[in-house]
C-alpha cells in the first residue's frame, strides 16, 4: 500500500494538512474536494495512430524491397567461382 505524502493549505486556517483530507485537524471544518487535473487523452492516442503508422510504413517498405532483392536473384544466372591463382 502506497500512502501519499503529499499536502496542501487548508483554505480557512492556512495550515498545511494532509491532501486527501476531508476535515482540517486545526480548525475542524469540512473542506471543499480537491480538484481532479483533467487529461486530454486525445494525443496520446494521436501518438499510438503515429508511431503504428511508421512501424507499418517501414515493414512494408523492407518486405518490398526484399522481394524486389529476391526477384533478382532468382533471375540472374549463377556466377562463375573466380579462380583463385592468378595466371602466369
Amino acid at each position: 500500500m502506497v500512502i501519499d505524502m503529499r499536502t496542501r493549505i487548508c483554505p480557512f486556517c492556512k495550515e498545511d494538512i494532509h491532501s486527501q483530507a476531508l476535515v482540517c485537524r486545526y480548525c475542524r471544518r469540512d473542506l471543499p474536494p480537491m480538484e481532479q487535473p483533467r487529461r486530454n487523452h486525445s494525443h496520446a492516442w494521436l501518438a499510438v495512430i503515429t508511431a503504428a503508422g511508421i512501424i507499418v510504413s517501414g515493414a512494408a517498405f523492407l518486405a518490398a524491397e526484399f522481394l524486389r532483392e529476391r526477384k533478382n536473384w532468382l533471375t540472374d544466372p549463377p556466377r562463375q567461382p573466380e579462380s583463385r591463382n592468378p595466371p602466369d
